[in-house]
């Protein structure tokens, strides 16, 4: 750097002059330089993250080992505000969660449901329905419409025992006319909160094996309505006990 002057003074001056330039350059470039790298890989890493969160945001979870731990029933229903709808075809293992399972895998939540003036409502085929006698024969189980009998007496008494407390909230059984075609469990399907888990029966499959479907209505609006349409259809054919 120089001002075009000869002599000591002048060429002092011009290193003095250089260097200030340099001890104002230097922070000025790393502040332009640096930071804007860093600023650059901040972007990146948050580009890939949003990727990564969009390309798994439609996914619906699916259990593909079949049903869930027994207590994780009590889990699902937890921050129910409205109603809880049960469908399926012999209720077996819920049944079983109440009568064989300890207190807190079904009993309790559905005690501390029913407190808070939550409906829980179970729903059954007929069993003496031509529906039901034709699928048992379909799938080599005669014995298939006395079980659902058998449920829907234990569910009455389950019922009549949660009555006795006196909550406000209460449980309806129903047979439907109808059959259902999965296990379909609701959760305030009128609220955004809304979810439901579904198992579809499969033939040659057993029951407990079958994949589990947890869909959310905030995160898969149609598909959660398409499964509340199916329950109001149930709904609308059948009768209490």
């Amino acid at each position: 750097m120089s001002n075009g002057h000869q002599g000591f003074w002048w060429s002092a001056l011009n290193e003095i002059a250089l260097f200030a330039c340099a001890g104002v350059a230097i922070p000025f470039y790393y502040e332009l330089f640096l930071r804007d790298a860093e600023r650059r890989r901040f972007l990146d890493e948050m580009g890939t993250l949003l990727d990564e969160r969009l390309a798994t945001a439609g996914r619906v979870p699916v259990r593909a080992e079949g049903r869930p731990d027994p207590s994780e029933k009590g889990r699902f229903l937890e921050g129910a505000a409205h109603e809880v709808i049960d469908i399926g075809i012999g209720l077996r293992s819920l049944v079983s969660l109440y009568v064989s399972r300890p207190e807190e895998d079904l009993t309790g939540p559905v005690r501390r449901l029913l407190s808070r003036g939550v409906n829980v409502t179970y729903v059954l085929p007929d069993p003496g329905s031509d529906l039901l006698a034709a699928y048992a024969r379909s799938i080599a189980d005669p014995d298939l419409p006395a079980r659902t009998a058998e449920s829907a007496r234990q569910l009455q008494a389950v019922r009549d025992r949660f009555a006795g407390e006196g909550h406000p909230g209460t449980i309806t059984v129903r047979f439907t006319g109808q059959l259902p075609t999965c296990y379909l469990s609701l959760v305030d399907p009128q609220r955004e909160s809304g979810r439901c888990r579904v198992s579809p029966y499969l033939a040659g499959m057993r029951r407990a094996d079958a994949p589990v479907t947890d869909v959310g209505r905030s995160a898969h609006p149609e598909l959660f309505a398409r499964y509340v349409t199916h329950a109001r259809a149930i709904l609308a054919d059948s009768r209490p006990l």
